[in-house]
């Protein structure tokens, strides 16, 4: 059996559809992909990640010590896109 997938964190994440039991042993070939150049980032992409990272650290300081219920989060998610719209 042949399948797909991508790293992510050092865990492969398979392709849609593809189950496979816990505890199965597994090789993996990597295949080579072609060396791309990188994307030149613009100033205002690069603001914008900053004012991304300081958000999420802002709202890790808000979350610091405190149990949290997920669904919580999503619905205070929501309500801030919502708030945008």
């Amino acid at each position: 059996m042949q399948c797909k997938g991508i790293v992510q964190g050092n865990v492969v994440i398979l392709e849609e559809g593809i189950h496979l039991p816990n505890g199965v042993r597994v090789t993996i070939a990597v295949e080579q992909e072609e060396q791309r150049e990188p994307a030149e980032v613009t100033h205002e992409e690069l603001a914008q990640r900053r004012a991304l990272g300081e958000r999420m650290k802002a709202f890790g300081q808000r979350l610091a010590g405190r149990h949290v219920n997920l669904g919580d989060l999503v619905i205070e998610g929501r309500e801030e896109l919502e708030d945008r719209a």
